[in-house]
């Protein structure tokens, strides 16, 4: 990455920051902060802003699919399938996304998220 992309992405993280003092209900910039903070490596931040996009739109299941994917990354195992287990919940259904998604690499060995992967395609190929 050259150092115009650094500063940029630098920009942008402050840029939004400062929204984000003045309007923390603004479910877009919660959600511009997570990406920023996911792609700059600040995993834990980007935990903190998908807890909050959570929080202020818990109905939405790609929401709880991201904050699955961010406590996955952060060790957060069980809570990980938890979030995982709500987005189904509410509508998620894109399998091959989560089949790609490297971000569910920490959780895919485990029996629970097994065991919730073969449910789900069960409830699949039920309909």
């Amino acid at each position: 990455m050259n150092m115009g992309a650094i500063n940029y992405i630098e920009f942008c993280m402050r840029f939004y920051e400062g929204l984000y003092r003045r309007r923390k209900n603004d479910i877009t910039i919660v959600q511009i902060l997570s990406n920023i903070y996911a792609s700059t490596g600040k995993k834990k931040h980007s935990l903190k802003m998908d807890r909050r996009h959570v929080h202020l739109d818990p109905l939405n299941p790609l929401a709880h699919y991201n904050l699955a994917c961010d406590l996955s990354i952060n060790g957060k195992i069980n809570e990980a399938i938890e979030a995982l287990e709500v987005a189904f919940s509410l509508g998620y259904n894109d399998l091959q996304w989560l089949y790609d998604d490297v971000d569910l690499d920490p959780i895919r060995n485990h029996t629970q998220f097994k065991a919730l992967i073969e449910r789900r395609l069960s409830d699949v190929s039920s309909k």
